[in-house]
């Protein structure tokens, strides 16, 4: 098992947006977990998407369409565990009839770290996490 991490900085500024974290278990599967600074409003059929290596990673939309504020999001990644030094970037989408338009808010490249070096900083939250099979919520 081993984490990887990923700052992702404004392609225009340079200033960071947000941070892109993968916990990778030894079958190949990974969670992946977004936290943004600062948050971003999405509405209508908005949504934003990291991709990485062979395509989506991972994606949140509005919810029911209305104002939604993402902190940030998280799930299982369906493009599995990024290998050390690939190179993420986080998108928004209007989503709709212009849902291949992607705007880059951010890009950032990955490094890993192995388990037990890591104490997992950050990821707190309570058991049922680990019921649910996500260790971004395990306590």
């Amino acid at each position: 098992m081993f984490r990887g991490k990923a700052e992702l900085r404004s392609p225009e500024t340079d200033e960071r947006v947000g941070t892109f974290t993968e916990i990778c278990a030894d079958d190949g599967t990974s969670h992946a977990r977004v936290v943004l600074d600062p948050p971003i409003t999405l509405s209508g059929t908005e949504n934003l998407a990291v991709f990485g290596g062979p395509g989506g990673v991972i994606g949140i939309a509005a919810r029911n369409g209305g104002p939604t504020e993402i902190r940030e999001f998280h799930g299982k990644s369906t493009a599995g565990c990024l290998p050390n030094n690939t190179e993420v970037t986080l998108t928004k989408s209007p989503g709709g009839d212009f849902s291949t338009l992607l705007v880059v808010l951010g890009a950032g490249t990955i490094h890993k770290e192995h388990h037990g070096q890591s104490r997992r900083v950050g990821f707190s939250g309570s058991g049922q996490g680990a019921a649910l099979g996500n260790p971004f919520l395990e306590g």
